[in-house]
């Protein structure tokens, strides 16, 4: 039984189309699988940087996850306002707070070039450090997310500002 030149290039095409199609969905699915991932560490690195609950509804596209603030969360947002009260070029981000956007809020907290510029001004305005005192950008992050006081005068210069209140002493 001898095929015609025709029915052979039907096949072929008809073949081709089929591979086409799969070849598209296998792609398409593995991309959404790839954002998804993507997307539930996001939630995951924001709520452990925040100190936030998390319920997911769902952790498939389209996800859905529903962050709630706890007293950890409110801690590091009372931190970050007494220092943007003080110094507003540190973008507090009161809307996306409001709106609990939590991944607009993480992103107002990456400009380094800020920080760093914050932190340099807070040890000029300071009485307490002494001439060239300084600290880098990571010390008002660790400040502000982890109330770590991890170089010298931080926690005097934070006092003196009137940024933290005055230990009590026994």
């Amino acid at each position: 039984m001898k095929l015609s030149l025709k029915y052979k290039v039907l096949m072929i095409v008809i073949l081709s189309v089929f591979t086409a199609f799969s070849l598209y969905y296998f792609v398409t699915k593995l991309q959404q699988e790839q954002a998804v991932t993507e997307a539930l560490i996001d939630y995951r690195n924001i709520t452990r940087e925040y100190g936030l609950d998390a319920v997911y509804k769902s952790k498939e596209y389209p996800i859905e996850v529903e962050l709630y603030p706890t007293a950890h969360t409110e801690a590091i947002l009372e931190r970050w306002k007494a220092i943007s009260e003080r110094y507003p070029e540190l973008d507090y981000p009161k809307a996306a707070i409001e709106a609990e956007d939590w991944l607009t809020v993480e992103e107002s907290l990456e400009d380094t070039d800020v920080l760093k510029e914050v932190v340099d001004q807070m040890y000029e305005d300071s009485t307490i450090p002494p001439e060239g005192a300084g600290a880098s950008f990571t010390t008002l992050f660790n400040y502000i997310k982890y109330h770590q006081y991890d170089t010298q005068y931080i926690e005097e210069v934070l006092i003196d500002l009137g940024i933290e209140p005055l230990k009590e002493t026994d």
